[in-house]
């Protein structure tokens, strides 16, 4: 590509970074429930938010995102001292206040708002090029986040899952860094995919995808510039002609 052939267009420029910026995808990946650092705003924003303290978060069934992001939060204004809250894009979707099974709640660290800085897609990457290294695929995650026993910093907990269900292996995502907290540690029985070129389930699907939607996309962008450039100054030098 001619970059001087810009500099001798300013208006080509111009429709060129336009057609850039508007041609690109927001991101590969689309999850329901949306992302987690808005699911966090969304409980700030709450009453209750004063006097509760957000101890977990879980998302469950996700391919690779969960439908809704469970809160969890401990809460003396609440009956029990628990509040559990469904998220999604955003929208609080379902909140109840339990009676029993949190025993525990209110000794469990507070999950430090500061600290939570790796959202849905860079955490899904994380795992994705974990599952890559370790040549192992699967079908669907459960995520969990929370503060381990002496440490400050929260960490994500993802299980990979099988089509029929089965655990695949379990690893741990720093949630601050997004770096690799805990390494995977496969399920019993569960080999990694040696004899195969390339990883499948759903960790091969996304790759795929990813792939996909790059070349898809520098293909269509470079034809619309080029049909521009055309049009502007009678020669096309960038991309495929219409006709391809």
């Amino acid at each position: 590509m001619d970059m001087n052939m810009f500099n001798k267009h300013p208006l080509l420029s111009g429709c060129v970074a336009i057609i850039l910026m508007s041609g690109l995808p927001t991101s590969v990946f689309a999850g329901a429930a949306g992302s987690v650092l808005l699911a966090f705003q969304t409980i700030q924003s709450q009453p209750y938010a004063k006097d509760a303290r957000l101890v977990e978060i879980k998302g469950e069934k996700g391919d690779p995102f969960p439908n809704e992001w469970s809160m969890l939060l401990a809460d003396p204004t609440a009956r029990g001292g628990v509040r559990e809250i469904g998220i999604s894009n955003g929208l609080i979707t379902a909140e109840r206040t339990p009676l029993r099974g949190f025993t525990e709640v209110a000794n469990s660290p507070v999950i430090d708002s500061s600290k939570l800085l790796v959202d849905a897609p860079a955490l899904f990457q994380a795992v994705q090029a974990e599952a890559v290294a370790t040549r192992v695929s699967f079908h669907w995650l459960d995520y969990t986040l929370q503060v381990p026993a002496n440490s400050l910093s929260p960490v994500w907990t993802v299980k990979l899952y099988d089509s029929l269900g089965g655990l695949v292996g379990t690893m741990g995502i720093s949630a601050d860094t997004g770096v690799l907290a805990v390494p995977m540690q496969l399920a019993e029985g569960v080999t990694s995919e040696t004899d195969t070129k390339k990883v499948g389930g759903l960790v091969g699907k996304v790759s795929d995808l990813a792939t996909q939607t790059a070349e898809k996309t520098q293909d269509t962008t470079l034809r619309i510039i080029g049909d521009l450039q055309e049009f502007l100054i009678g020669e096309r030098t960038i991309g495929p002609g219409s006709d391809k």
